[in-house]
């Protein structure tokens, strides 16, 4: 058999080269424009110290002036905090969050009282002679359970236990007055029946079991504590204050403790249900 072998050769057409169209350049992303905002603050007082989140800003004056420093438009959050010293006792501090708009002009006012103030007092010890006038006061028995806000070394909170109030609560926001309360506490035997804390007296919300409250704090503190009692507290609970008032609540009754250091004066309420009704 005769095979014929076939070879067919391809050939091969030149093809011209198709050129490859470059990208136009793509616009640079326009810059986005920053603004400056200028924020005037009205603070408590002369003195006072102002810090914008968390950074102090130098001044002096009821009126102080922040620059924002360049922002990009829109909203930003800023936290101004005030504290100042309102007598020789007590350090206020007010906190506020603010909304500034970049390239706006805006105004803080720090002055407003708010149920958020926070309170510092220094610890001044209450006489003995007081102590126990302030637990005569409120009728202390052996139903009762008693709260002490800024407790400083637990004598009043003691001598009302050794009254015969059933249980005690001692709070003080510092470190070493609580535990100064909770060796007093545990040197009086009462470790099992006084529960000492360190904390902020004012972020205590539960007093439903307490009947008998017991404060020297000082004015500021007794507002801002005011309509915690009057909504926590349960109806014919008393309160005592050693020298300072609540404003416009009227007192049940006013004494004068006369002692070797000078004389001393007791305020006592009591909360009422038509008092829990209107506020």
């Amino acid at each position: 058999m005769l095979l014929r072998l076939i070879v067919i050769t391809g050939l091969c057409a030149a093809v011209d080269a198709v050129p490859v169209l470059a990208r136009p350049p793509q616009a640079a992303p326009p810059v986005q424009r920053q603004l400056r905002s200028q924020v005037v603050v009205t603070v408590p007082a002369d003195a006072a110290e102002l810090s914008v989140n968390g950074n102090v800003v130098m001044g002096a004056g009821a009126s102080r002036t922040f620059d924002t420093g360049p922002l990009a438009a829109g909203s930003h959050e800023y936290t101004f905090s005030v504290t100042w010293e309102p007598n020789t006792y007590t350090t206020m501090t007010r906190t506020k969050v603010v909304a500034i708009r970049a390239g706006e002009t805006a105004k803080v006012d720090l002055t407003v009282e708010d149920p958020a103030d926070r309170v510092r007092v220094i610890y001044v010890p209450t006489p003995d002679e007081v102590a126990a006038a302030m637990v005569e006061l409120a009728k202390v028995g052996e139903r009762d359970v008693v709260y002490e806000p800024g407790c400083g070394d637990a004598r009043i909170t003691i001598a009302a236990i050794k009254a015969g109030a059933r249980r005690g609560i001692c709070v003080d926001i510092d470190p070493e007055r609580a535990r100064e309360s909770k060796a007093n506490v545990e040197a009086a035997g009462f470790a099992d029946r006084i529960d000492v804390r360190e904390g902020d007296a004012l972020d205590v919300r539960n007093l439903s079991d307490v009947s008998v409250v017991f404060l020297y704090m000082g004015d500021h503190f007794n507002m801002l504590i005011r309509p915690v009692l009057w909504r926590e507290l349960k109806a014919g609970s008393r309160i005592v204050s050693h020298r300072f008032t609540m404003g416009d609540w009227q007192s049940d009754s006013t004494i004068t403790v006369s002692t070797t250091e000078g004389p001393y004066e007791l305020h006592l309420w009591t909360i009422t249900e038509e008092m829990k009704r209107a506020k």
